[in-house]
């Protein structure tokens, strides 16, 4: 296929880098080889082949085989798995702002509240099960930062000295955050009834830090994740 240019926006060239991101950006269009992507980045195949590994190393990327019509060996065309397509913005947020505005301006902020301890009962059940079984805390934050990557959130932990620094990248409802500060609180509840630790929101995107950080830290008396879903109180930020 033919690959137009593309010129990549400001936030995805801090997040990846200028020439990561004209290849997501140029990807975003649809499949192409990597003949295609250097004739349309304007870089060699060797530079393209590179950064093609470290995208797929970050399941941004993917590749299949394909057969060309003529003679000649098979080709790789590659395109954005689903990650990679969360790293542009869509108008989805915008459903959620209204949302959650309908619900707090129309039925009051104790519905809106209830709206959140049910949509986090629905993120533990889809979180727990992959932490299932899993009694160190070192094992279960490292699987969490590994399932919201795999979401999009482009997430990490990092040991310190008193625990763990876990560290999201990217909100595709940064926006939404921003208008009901309660989504970062409810998260933050999420992650400690997920790892059975102490957690802390440090900063988020939605406040204008560059990423969503959260302290987490060993409960003195907890080996095992709790398996009920407390919810986090308005204004709890963990």
């Amino acid at each position: 296929m033919a690959v137009s240019s593309t010129t990549p926006n400001a936030p995805l060239i801090d997040l990846l880098g200028a020439t990561r991101a004209q290849i997501i950006g140029l990807l975003h269009d649809g499949g192409a080889t990597v003949a295609e992507l250097a004739a349309a980045a304007g870089l060699s195949q060797v530079a393209i082949r590179r950064q093609l590994r470290e995208l797929v190393a970050d399941h941004l990327v993917q590749g299949r085989t394909v057969r060309s019509p003529g003679p000649g060996r098979p080709a790789v065309e590659y395109s954005l798995t689903a990650r990679g397509e969360r790293l542009f913005p869509d108008r989805s947020s915008d459903l959620a702002d209204d949302v959650l505005t309908f619900l707090h301006d129309e039925r009051g902020k104790s519905e809106m509240i209830a709206f959140l301890r049910w949509r986090q009962k629905r993120q533990q059940e889809h979180y727990a099960d992959a932490l299932e079984g899993m009694e160190s805390l070192d094992d279960r934050i490292e699987r969490l930062a590994e399932l919201l990557s795999e979401d999009g959130f482009l997430a990490e932990a990092q040991a310190g000295t008193n625990g763990y620094a876990l560290t999201q990248k990217h909100c595709a409802i940064k926006d939404v955050a921003a208008a009901h500060p309660q989504l970062c609180a409810f998260e933050a509840a999420l992650f400690r009834d997920l790892l059975g630790a102490h957690v802390t929101r440090r900063q988020t995107i939605a406040g204008g830090s560059a990423a969503c950080v959260c302290n987490v830290r060993p409960q003195p008396d907890a080996t095992e994740p709790p398996v009920t879903t407390r919810g986090a109180p308005d204004g709890d930020q963990g």
